[in-house]
Parts: C-alpha cells; structure tokens; sequence
C-alpha cells in the first residue's frame, strides 16, 4: 500500500462526493507516491499497469459499504468471490503480478497501487 496513503485516504475520503457530480468520469487522485481510482461498481475494470512507473504494491477497499462479491486476476493473492468490508478482509497489501490487472465487484472500490521513485 502507498506510504502517504493516509494523506491519500483523506483526499479519499471526498471520493463519495466526487462521484456524485462526476459519474460519467474517471476520478483518480494522485500524489508522490501513489496512486487512487475509484473503480464503480457498475463496470468490469482492466487497469493496464507499465511496471517502471507503478507497482507493485497495490489493494482494493470497499468505498460505502462492504462488498460480498469482487473478483480479482494479475494480482499475487487474487480474490475469487471474496467477501470485503472494514472490520474483515480488505485487500491493502496486494502485489501486482503482471502489466494487466482485472477487477469486478457488486460495490464501489477504491483501487490503490504505488509509484515507483526514479
């Protein structure tokens, strides 16, 4: 998980907001070193990740609610089917395994993943 996510999770925590009155947009926020998209939960997402940029650090986190079912594939522990919500499993210490990285859930997810200092 990116080491400023604290700082990251603050400018997170406006996300709900952000999707409101942008849902026909990508939103991604950004700092030194790491990265946030807000995957909604309406759509199969294929993040294309270049390996010198980002990684491998990464994690997924139910944005509202707990999710009972996302499905993951091109990480080092992919979920299949797998139940997440704060208190239980959330997936915040991930590796990415590869340059694709596929993600379906029935809830809102935050997608984090680090960048690679130069």
């Amino acid at each position: 998980m990116c080491h400023g996510l604290r700082n990251c999770l603050r400018k997170g925590q406006r996300l709900p907001i952000i999707k409101i009155s942008f849902s026909t947009k990508r939103i991604i926020l950004l700092n030194d070193d790491c990265l946030i998209q807000l995957l909604p939960r309406s759509h199969h997402h294929e993040i294309h990740i270049k390996p010198s940029i980002l990684g491998p650090h990464c994690g997924l986190v139910p944005m509202g609610m707990p999710s009972t079912n996302t499905t993951t594939t091109g990480l080092q522990w992919d979920l299949n089917n797998t139940e997440m919500e704060f208190g239980g499993l959330i997936s915040t210490s991930n590796i990415g395994k590869g340059r694709i990285v596929t993600v379906h859930s029935d809830t809102d997810l935050i997608w984090t993943i680090s960048i690679r200092k130069t």
